[in-house]
């Protein structure tokens, strides 16, 4: 299930980028993209995180969002079906284990997040504003919604390492 999710969101989330990638290829811009949104996974991931509690992200909706991600409500209701025992946290080395998880997704969706915004300044710049528009919604829900996501694991972890410390 979970990899089902992933390549769904993956599919139609990519498909505005790649679509203006395709029509308006310039190997130039493309490779100085690119290069440009590797920079930005040398900012630190403290520095992107919003709040340190987990009542901030419920706030803002965070738990309806986990419900259709990877290892999600939906997907972990899936496994539980198959596995009843199934649990992704089981004690305090798969936390350690789950956090460096989080840092591979965080990263790569900061990586993915700064290509978006690139290719939205490039569509506009390129007078395709209805397509600009597109990879923003597709940006939300790819990159803004999982990082948030990330970040409300995140605290979570830590709330349950000074729980047990």
């Amino acid at each position: 299930m979970n990899q089902f999710i992933n390549f769904f969101w993956s599919i139609i989330c990519f498909a505005p980028v790649v679509t203006y990638w395709v029509k308006q290829f310039d190997t130039g811009w493309f490779m100085a993209s690119l290069a440009l949104s590797a920079a930005f996974l040398f900012i630190p991931s403290k520095t992107l995180q919003l709040s340190n509690r987990p009542k901030f992200y419920e706030s803002i909706g965070i738990k309806f969002i986990r419900r259709f991600v990877q290892n999600g409500e939906y997907a972990n209701r899936s496994a539980r079906i198959k596995n009843p025992h199934y649990k992704l946290i089981k004690n305090r080395t798969h936390a350690v284990s789950y956090k460096q998880t989080i840092a591979m997704y965080e990263r790569f969706h900061v990586l993915c997040f700064s290509f978006f915004i690139i290719t939205t300044l490039l569509a506009i710049v390129n007078h395709r504003q209805g397509l600009a528009a597109i990879i923003i919604i597709a940006n939300i829900i790819y990159n803004i919604c999982p990082l948030l996501l990330q970040q409300y694991n995140k605290a979570r972890i830590l709330k349950i390492n000074k729980s047990i410390i």
